[in-house]
């Protein structure tokens, strides 16, 4: 057993138990979290397989981006973090036997495969170099352009989400 099919085993068992965490943990900020470890195990997933570009696309844009987006909604809402999964539980168990039994026919299916010629191994040609020359080349403006407007909008929903404090700061005024 090679270090690469160590690698895939051991983000196989993290994306796995990460997204059981995702699916029933009843605390929203602990299920983000797990959301994180499995799109980093996906992301892992990518590279083992030779596609370094959606490795990279996957923690850029998932890992980094949306996973802050969903954090910063879950601390910016108030009392989300008091829903729990047991409250509806039993709508759940039509869904969890739907899919085992769709587990357990892949898993019939996979079985059944010839995958003999599937594991070789052909020579790896990175396919970011010339992404990545094209972002700091030619590209270099248009993309530092997007990354100042995201950071912007990021900036402007902060503001927009928070709390005025300017009628706070003139009661306190009046009392003293």
């Amino acid at each position: 057993m090679s270090v690469l099919d160590l690698f895939v085993a051991l983000s196989f068992v993290v994306g796995v138990v990460s997204s059981i965490i995702v699916a029933f943990h009843p605390n929203i900020l602990y299920a983000a979290v797990g959301l994180i470890f499995t799109l980093l195990s996906v992301a892992g997933m990518y590279g083992a397989l030779g596609a370094d570009f959606l490795a990279g696309i996957q923690l850029i844009i998932y890992v980094g981006g949306i996973i802050i987006v969903i954090l910063f909604a879950v601390m910016m809402s108030e009392h989300i973090y008091k829903k729990r999964l047991a409250d509806g539980f039993r709508r759940y168990w039509f869904p969890a036997l739907l899919c085992a039994a769709l587990l357990y026919g892949l898993k019939t299916l996979i079985g059944e495969l010839n995958t003999e010629n599937w594991l070789t191994v052909a020579n790896r040609v990175p396919t970011t170099k010339w992404i990545g020359e094209a972002l700091v080349g030619p590209y270099a403006l248009i993309f530092q352009y997007v990354v100042i407007v995201l950071l912007l909008g990021l900036i402007g929903a902060v503001v927009i989400a928070r709390p005025d404090f300017s009628n706070a700061h003139k009661n306190e005024g009046d009392q003293t």
